[in-house]
């Protein structure tokens, strides 16, 4: 491969990486995250309210800079749930 050059496929590889190490880190802190949410927000949801609104279940998109459009265009690559 020549300097500079990267594969579609290294590309896509790269990016699911990226989204399962995403994923991994806020589904492993997902206490942590609402703790900082009940300690300062104003409105303080309950964490069983928002766990059965779906509230606590995300979507992570991840797209390149150097390549995006706007919203999910050219340049998105993948997305995980975290549940």
């Amino acid at each position: 491969m020549a300097p500079g050059v990267v594969s579609p496929k290294d590309k896509s590889e790269w990016a699911n990486f990226v989204v399962q190490e995403v994923v991994s880190f806020l589904s492993a802190r997902k206490d942590e995250i609402y703790a900082n949410y009940a300690a300062r927000s104003e409105g303080k949801l309950p964490k069983e309210l928002m766990e059965q609104e779906g509230l606590m279940d995300f979507e992570i998109a991840l797209s390149y800079l150097n390549e995006r459009s706007s919203g999910l265009g050219r340049g998105f690559l993948g997305m995980n749930l975290i549940r």
